[in-house]
């Protein structure tokens, strides 16, 4: 038996695109999007709930009022301040990724100016369902990506170069989906 969630007389939509739905309006308004930058910022989010979609809300608060060279230093402090309130003990394991938090932040930055008219609660929404944890994997190969150097340093990809002036594709198929 389908369940189905009427929206109007002619949509209604099976279980597996109610999930997509849901995630798609994760955040419901800008005191959503705030309150995950503050758990960040004090170190008190759980290590469960910092995840993908997590980090790229996070790069869009600090894009929404300051240059990307400063949203990047600011994401980077962040991260390695939440790895010590997790319990991280970064001489003997390190879990940041020099590489992957400049490409992310340079893709947020890029996403941002696309999307510059729309609140920010809705940007976030929006940059999570287009751009998935893998989407570096399109540039970089696997290799360099999660080499010793990759993470200690930025790196330039492999594979090709992306237009982080545009990220045109993924950026039109987020703003076509319905808000």
């Amino acid at each position: 038996m389908y369940l189905t969630l009427n929206l109007s007389p002619s949509l209604t939509v099976e279980p597996v695109q109610k999930w997509r739905i849901a995630m798609l309006r994760k955040y419901k308004n800008e005191e959503d999007v705030f309150e995950l930058l503050r758990l960040f910022e004090t170190g008190t989010i759980s290590r469960d709930d910092w995840r993908h979609a997590e980090h790229l809300v996070v790069a869009l608060c600090y894009l929404t009022d300051r240059p990307l060279d400063e949203a990047t230093n600011r994401m980077r402090s962040g991260i390695f301040n939440l790895l010590g309130a997790f319990g991280v003990d970064l001489g003997k394991e390190m879990p940041y990724h020099e590489t992957l938090t400049v490409f992310w932040m340079r893709t947020a930055y890029a996403f941002t100016l696309m999307t510059a008219e729309l609140p920010l609660y809705e940007r976030a929404n929006r940059i999570i369902d287009a751009f998935d944890k893998d989407y570096p994997l399109r540039f970089y190969s696997k290799e360099l990506l999660f080499s010793d150097r990759a993470r200690a340093e930025y790196v330039e990809p492999d594979l090709s170069q992306p237009d982080h002036s545009a990220s045109a594709t993924s950026v039109n198929a987020a703003l076509s989906t319905p808000a």
